[in-house]
């Protein structure tokens, strides 16, 4: 189905509608539907400063922080990502829960860890996800750093 989508950009057309559905969910009070697996991002352009919705999958939930960690899967030009860099998220909605998060960039060595233990607990998904989005990855520790240097993540924790 998603064979001749180029995921090395932004997506366009239909897919960019489907990549929103959740944020409509979460809209209309349906969060809870999509669980903890989906958290919608809210944050300022930076270059308008205009308010934007991202629905974006979780990585990890880590429950020791209490801390939702998500991926740029398209890299550091992603919108989303370089408004974060920017400014920091308004909000963090997972489930029917929101709050002002306090957000962390998370260096290459930690994202790397996070990322092996998503393989771990998704390995299909997490194969399919890469190969649709053009990524070539050998599942060596090395290839898995190198990976995560161009494809940063983000905590979201609560202040």
């Amino acid at each position: 189905m998603f064979d001749d989508w180029n995921f090395k950009q932004a997506p366009t057309g239909l897919f960019r509608w489907v990549l929103h559905v959740p944020a409509h969910l979460y809209r209309y009070h349906l969060g809870f539907l999509l669980g903890e697996r989906l958290v919608l991002i809210t944050h300022e352009g930076r270059m308008s400063g205009r308010r934007y919705q991202t629905p974006v999958e979780v990585v990890e939930h880590d429950t020791v922080t209490d801390e939702y960690i998500v991926c740029a899967g398209l890299g550091r030009s992603s919108d989303w990502y370089r408004n974060l860099v920017a400014r920091p998220a308004l909000r963090v909605q997972v489930g029917n829960r929101s709050w002002e998060p306090r957000q962390r960039l998370l260096d290459v060595t930690e994202a790397a860890d996070r990322f092996a233990r998503y393989e771990h607990r998704h390995p299909r998904t997490a194969k399919r996800l890469l190969a649709w989005m053009g990524r070539s990855y050998d599942g060596s520790d090395a290839g898995r750093l190198a990976m995560m240097d161009e494809m940063p993540m983000v905590a979201f924790g609560r202040r």
